[in-house]
C-alpha cells in the first residue's frame, strides 16, 4: 500500500516538473517568434532599406521626429533627444544630444538604442551613425501627404499602426474643414511667409509651407519660385508687394511689425503700411509633424476671419527668455480694451486672441458685456496668464447689468458649460481680470438690472410702508364720516 502511495505522489510529480518543463519551452518559443515576427524591412524618405529588429529604445534627432513620437504614445520608450526637441513639455527632461545637424554617433551609440529616428538635416549624417552600428530611419518629407506618410511609417515600425492611422485621419479631417470653408471664396490674399531674415526666406512651390498658404486660400508671392526654399532679396518682396505678411517667430527668427517698418523701402509694401503683419509660432510651421495642421488652421483665421466667425484676431510672440525675468504684456485696444499679463510658458510659442460675436451659449441668467475672447497658445501646457478686461459704463447701461454682479467666465468643453472665475472688479479703473490657465472661450458676464417690481423691499420698510398706508386709511375714513355727519 505505502508503496502504491509513493509510486503515486511520484508520478504526479513527474506530471508537475514535466509541464513546467514543456511550459517553459512553449514561452520561450513564443517569445522568439513574437520577436522574430517583430523583425521587419522598410524604405526611409532617403531612399535605405533598413532592417528594423526592435523599437523598445527609441533615440529622436528632430524636433518632428520628437513630436511625431508624442502623439503616437511613445514618449515612454524614448532614450534621448536632439536639443531643439521642446514639445510636448515632458520631453524637455530627456537625454540630450549635442548636435542635430551633425549628431556624434559615438554620443548616440552610447544610449544604446534600437532605432534612431533622424528627421534629417545633414544626409551625410546618417551614414556616420550608420557606420557606428546604429539603425537609422531618415525622414524628410517635402509635403504634407509626405508627412502624413511618415507618422504612418513611425506607427508601423514602433507597433502603433492603428494609432498612426487614427491621427492622421483625425489630421485629414481638420484639412478638409478648412477646404469646405475656404472652397468657395473669391478673395484670396497675397501672403508673403519669413522664415529668415538677413537676407528673406520663405517657401516656394512643392514645399509644405507652400502648401499652408493655399490651403488656407491665400495666393503665395514667390508661388513661382524655382525652389521649394527660397532665398531671395528685399527688392524682390517689395516688388511682388504682399497683402499679409506671416513672419515666423521662434528660436531661427524675429521679426515685428516695427522690425518691418524699419527695414529700407519695406514701408510702402502693402501689408506693412496697413499693420497686418501677424507673428506665428514658426514650430507651427517649420517642424513637419503632427501640429503643422495647427498652424494651417491658425493661417487660415488671420487670412479669412469671416469665414470662421470671426472679426478680429492678434497675435502675439511669447517668448520664455523674457517671462525669466519678467512678465509680458500684449493689449488690445480696439473694439475691447484687453491687456494680457502673460506669467509663465513652457517654452516659445504664440498667443492668439481672437474677438468675435459668436461662441457658446450665454446662460439664461446672465448677459454678455461686449464679444467673446477666444484665447490660445500654441503651446498650452504651461501656460498661464492674467486677462483683463475693461468695460464702460454706458456699456453697462446699454445691456442692463449691474455692475457688482461682473465675472469673467471660461468655457468648459468637457463640462459643456460656463464657469464663474474668481474675479476682481476695478469700479474706479472700469476693468474686470482673472488668472486663467490654458485657453479657451472667455467673456464678461453680469446678471441682468432688476426692474422696479423685481427690486426687493426690506421689511422694515414694508412694516413702515403698511403702517402709513394703514393710517392714511383711517384718516380718510374718519373725514368721510366727519364730513356726512354735518350733512345730517
Amino acid at each position: 500500500m505505502k508503496q502504491l502511495i509513493f509510486y503515486g505522489k511520484s508520478k504526479a510529480a513527474g506530471i508537475i516538473i514535466t509541464s513546467l518543463v514543456l511550459m517553459t519551452f512553449l514561452e520561450t518559443g513564443i517569445i522568439a517568434i513574437v520577436k522574430a515576427s517583430t523583425q521587419m524591412t522598410i524604405v526611409d524618405d532617403l531612399g535605405r532599406t533598413v532592417t528594423i529588429r526592435s523599437s523598445e529604445r527609441i533615440v529622436s534627432i528632430g524636433p518632428s521626429c520628437t513630436e511625431t513620437l508624442y502623439a503616437l504614445g511613445l514618449g515612454n520608450r524614448i532614450i534621448g533627444v536632439d536639443r531643439y526637441s521642446d514639445y510636448p513639455p515632458e520631453v524637455i527632461q530627456k537625454r540630450k544630444i549635442s548636435n542635430w545637424w551633425n549628431p556624434d554617433p559615438e554620443e548616440v551609440a552610447a544610449l544604446n538604442p534600437d532605432v534612431v529616428f533622424y528627421s534629417v538635416g545633414n544626409p551625410t549624417a546618417v551614414e556616420a551613425l550608420e557606420k557606428a552600428g546604429l539603425t537609422v530611419v531618415a525622414l524628410r518629407p517635402k509635403t504634407i501627404n509626405d508627412i502624413f506618410k511618415n507618422i504612418k511609417l513611425v506607427g508601423k515600425i514602433t507597433g502603433k499602426i492603428e494609432e498612426a492611422e487614427s491621427l492622421v485621419s483625425a489630421l485629414s479631417r481638420r484639412i478638409d474643414d478648412i477646404k469646405a470653408r475656404v472652397g468657395n471664396t473669391t478673395v484670396k490674399p497675397k501672403v508673403y511667409m519669413e522664415t529668415w531674415y538677413p537676407p528673406p526666406w520663405t517657401w516656394g512651390p512643392g514645399s509644405w509651407g507652400h502648401q499652408i498658404i493655399e490651403l488656407a486660400g491665400g495666393v503665395n508671392v514667390f508661388g513661382d519660385a524655382k525652389t521649394a526654399y527660397v532665398k531671395t532679396t528685399d527688392e524682390e518682396v517689395i516688388a511682388r508687394n504682399p497683402d499679409i505678411i506671416i513672419s515666423l517667430t521662434g528660436a531661427m527668427h524675429y521679426a515685428s511689425l516695427d522690425d518691418f517698418r524699419k527695414r529700407p523701402g519695406w514701408s510702402v509694401i502693402k501689408a506693412v503700411a496697413e499693420g497686418r503683419v501677424y507673428m506665428l509660432d514658426e514650430n507651427l510651421f517649420v517642424r513637419p509633424g503632427p501640429r503643422i495642421v495647427d498652424g494651417l488652421e491658425a493661417l487660415a483665421r488671420i487670412l479669412h476671419p469671416e469665414l470662421f466667425g470671426e472679426a478680429n484676431v492678434f497675435t502675439f510672440p511669447i517668448l520664455s527668455a523674457e517671462l525669466s525675468v519678467k512678465m509680458q504684456t500684449f493689449s488690445i485696444p480696439s473694439p475691447m480694451i484687453i491687456d494680457i499679463c502673460v506669467i509663465k510658458a513652457a517654452t516659445d510659442s504664440t498667443l492668439t486672441v481672437i474677438l468675435t460675436k459668436s461662441g457658446p451659449t450665454i446662460p439664461a441668467n446672465l448677459r454678455l458685456i461686449g464679444e467673446y475672447v477666444d484665447l490660445r497658445c500654441s503651446v498650452p501646457e504651461g501656460f498661464a496668464s492674467i486677462l483683463r478686461i475693461h468695460y464702460s459704463e454706458d456699456l453697462l447701461k446699454t445691456v442692463g447689468v449691474r455692475e457688482d454682479s461682473l465675472k469673467i467666465y471660461r468655457w468648459s468643453e468637457e463640462e459643456k458649460r460656463w464657469i464663474a472665475l474668481n474675479t476682481a472688479v476695478n469700479k474706479e479703473e472700469r476693468f474686470v481680470e482673472a488668472t486663467i490657465i490654458g485657453g479657451s472661450y472667455f467673456a464678461v458676464m453680469g446678471e441682468p438690472t432688476p426692474t422696479l417690481l423685481e427690486i426687493p423691499i426690506p421689511l422694515w420698510l414694508l412694516i413702515v410702508s403698511v403702517v402709513v398706508v394703514a393710517a392714511l386709511t383711517g384718516a380718510c375714513v374718519h373725514i368721510a364720516h366727519v364730513r356726512s355727519g354735518k350733512r345730517l
